[in-house]
């Protein structure tokens, strides 16, 4: 799927993003990876496990930081099943 900023998040998930330890801006990398290679959003939780939660088109994954800590979150929906807008906010 292609993942893309939501319009107007910008910046808010770029100062969110670079807000973060170098750990949990890996795992957002990495959570972002899996958003694009998967299929579906169902696809992406069964990879992501807990961290995922659906709600209809819409969704959020907790970044954690040493598996314990959440950190941010990076919050979406999906726009027919082709794109994902999406948006990071840190808990901070």
């Amino acid at each position: 799927m292609r993942v893309v900023v939501k319009p107007g998040k910008e910046a808010s998930t770029e100062a969110a993003i670079n807000s973060l330890s170098a750990v949990a801006r890996e795992e957002i990398t990495d959570v972002i990876d899996v958003l694009v290679n998967a299929i579906s959003l169902q696809e992406a939780k069964e990879v992501l496990l807990g961290d995922m939660v659906l709600e209809g088109n819409g969704f959020s994954v907790s970044i954690r930081e040493n598996f314990q800590f959440v950190v941010a979150g990076l919050l979406g929906e999906s726009e027919g099943n082709e794109m994902l807008l999406i948006e990071v906010i840190h808990y901070g």
